[in-house]
């Protein structure tokens, strides 16, 4: 009973008589009880009521009846059962009065919206209604997210053009213009030397800048996950990874052979991806001295794992931070496109580990949404 009063607490802080005992119960009984007892209870009272009233007042001296009297109790009375159904139906209805206006509310686009509890409740529809408030606390906090990663979205493509205008700037624009310049120097060349000397030059400056063109266009979309596959694409990203950043990163693969039929191009794009965001997850945050990625395939699923031996994280505090709570919700994203899932394990001073499985199985539609995903990023 207290447990009651704890969750219902509109009803009664005080003790319970034996009236409002029973008051209560009969309050919490199922729908379908307290239209059944409310029937017999007016059912009972007409036939009690019409049998007193018939023999008292109708039945007149030698047996007579007035039939002017039993027309007004018909009708008194059958409007009587009316009235009274229509008000219990009416209290007995207002939990699924709730729901509707709930379910109308969320309709029209208001995730804010929740079924209030009411007075002349029932078991049943209490506990559908509490199921549909969870489920609009998920869709609501879903949605926050949704909105927040498309604002990091957002965020990271202008940074993204920032990025690549610098470097378009700063490296190959600067290149080429140093090129035009030795060329114009190469036209005042006095000697046949000094011509061979400023050519060879302008080889190693164009060289240079074609290997600088060629390493944006690589950060873009490696062309090494399209023409050979997730594994070459993952051990030469991972090879540049750990000369860029000051950390030993190995990389294994287990299970796939190289007469084996590749993955799904989707899933490839999704672990690569979900791969490059771990390695940076664990050079913003990890503080870590050796990263291992390995990638593991089977007959019925394909697994990376990115394991470091940094400074850990709480799961559950890192997935409510905007910075590092977006990028594993992102991954979740990604993976989600593929029928896949992702497992996080780390603890403070612990180190971390990122599980991404995506099963093999049929990818029904899949290719076209995780391609309309990858053009949006």
């Amino acid at each position: 009973m207290q447990e009651a009063l704890a969750a219902h607490p509109h009803r009664s802080t005080h003790a319970l008589s034996a009236p409002r005992r029973i008051g209560g119960a009969l309050l919490g009984l199922p729908l379908f009880l307290k239209v059944l007892i409310a029937n017999v209870v007016v059912v009972g009272l007409g036939a009690g009521l019409g049998t007193w009233f018939t023999l008292t007042f109708v039945a007149g001296p030698g047996g007579t009846l007035h039939w002017g009297a039993i027309g007004l109790m018909v009708v008194f009375g059958f409007a009587g059962s009316v009235l009274i159904n229509a008000l219990v139906l009416s209290l007995a209805l207002q939990p699924l009065r709730a729901l509707e206006r709930t379910v109308d509310r969320v309709a029209s686009g208001d995730l804010s919206a929740r079924v209030d509890p009411v007075v002349f409740y029932d078991p049943d529809m209490e506990r559908m209604s509490d199921t549909l408030n969870a489920m609009l606390d998920v869709v609501q906090r879903h949605q926050v997210q949704v909105q927040a990663l498309s604002e990091q979205v957002l965020v990271a493509q202008e940074e993204e053009r920032k990025r690549i205008s610098r470097e378009l700037h700063d490296e190959t624009a600067q290149s080429l213009t140093t090129l035009l310049v030795r060329l114009k120097v190469m036209e005042r060349a006095r000697s046949a030397d000094e011509l061979r000397e400023q050519i060879q030059e302008l080889r190693e400056l164009t060289a240079s800048t074609i290997e600088a063109v060629r390493g944006l266009a690589v950060e873009l979309r490696p062309t090494t996950l399209d023409n050979l596959g997730l594994v070459a694409a993952l051990e030469a990203y991972t090879e540049s990874y750990a000369q860029r950043m000051p950390l030993h990163v190995s990389f294994r693969a287990e299970g796939f052979n190289p007469r084996a039929e590749r993955l799904p191009p989707q899933v490839e794009l999704v672990l690569y991806r979900v791969v490059q965001e771990a390695l940076t997850n664990v050079a913003k945050h990890a503080g870590a001295r050796h990263a291992a990625v390995e990638l593991t395939r089977t007959r019925r699923e394909v697994v990376a794992r990115v394991t470091d031996d940094g400074q850990g994280f709480e799961v559950m505090d890192a997935m409510q931070s905007r910075e590092r709570g977006l990028g594993l919700f992102g991954m979740q994203e990604r993976l989600g496109l593929v029928n896949g899932t992702l497992d996080i394990d780390s603890t403070p001073g612990g180190g971390t580990t990122v599980r991404a499985v995506v099963p093999l199985g049929p990818l029904r539609g899949i290719e076209r949404r995780a391609g309309r995903q990858e053009s949006a990023r």
